[in-house]
């Protein structure tokens, strides 16, 4: 079961995925350095995501394990 940390973090990484192609499509909102930066940004929680969704099994493994 995950965490609360690691959904929290991935519903970040959602909105910030949204606003991204928000950005991108939307010719009335025509910001190109906003789709960098939320592109970026989106990418950056993606990652931490995965990182402690990685973490949070490594931690289960070792309390398996004693």
């Amino acid at each position: 079961m995950k965490t609360i940390d690691a959904m929290l973090i991935g519903i970040i990484f959602v909105v910030w995925a949204i606003l991204t192609l928000i950005y991108a499509t939307v010719d009335m909102l025509y910001m190109p350095p906003a789709i960098l930066v939320w592109g970026l940004g989106s990418l950056l929680f993606f990652v931490l995501t995965a990182v402690v969704l990685m973490a949070e099994a490594k931690g289960r493994s070792r309390h398996g394990r004693a």
